[in-house]
């Protein structure tokens, strides 16, 4: 069975997946359909705010997932496939952060101790995840 499949290619060990830069385009598209929807829709109905709210959310979590990727292939000497699941997993996290902001301030329980206590709460769950992975 083995001679029926085609051969892999070699990756280099330097180079960045095509799937990255897919996640930068569509950080940029994310960025754009929030930018149209700000300038567009009326912020009174709900759904136009939960629409705007997720869009936010998207544009964070690949712009996050595309900075944290660069930054940890630029640092470290790791494979692209071992450093790309953590960049996702903080992206995510910075996703999480805004996205849950924004749902305090839509519901007016927005403070500076429940922003501060949110961070906390996902910065200690990065830390666990980090040192269970190491």
């Amino acid at each position: 069975m083995r001679h029926a499949l085609p051969r892999q290619k070699p990756q280099k060990h330097g180079a960045t997946p095509g799937l990255i830069y897919l996640i930068g385009l569509l950080a940029y598209g994310a960025w754009g359909s929030w930018v149209y929807l700000l300038l567009t829709f009326s912020p009174d109905d709900i759904k136009n705010r939960l629409l705007f709210l997720g869009t936010f959310f998207l544009a964070v979590f690949f712009t996050g997932l595309f900075l944290f990727y660069q930054i940890s292939h630029a640092v470290s000497s790791k494979a692209p496939r071992v450093i790309f699941y953590p960049a996702a997993r903080r992206g995510l996290f910075l996703a999480l952060f805004f996205l849950v902001l924004g749902a305090m301030k839509l519901f007016n329980i927005f403070n500076l101790l429940n922003s501060f206590l949110l961070g906390a709460i996902l910065l200690l769950i990065e830390f666990q995840a980090t040192r269970r992975q190491a």
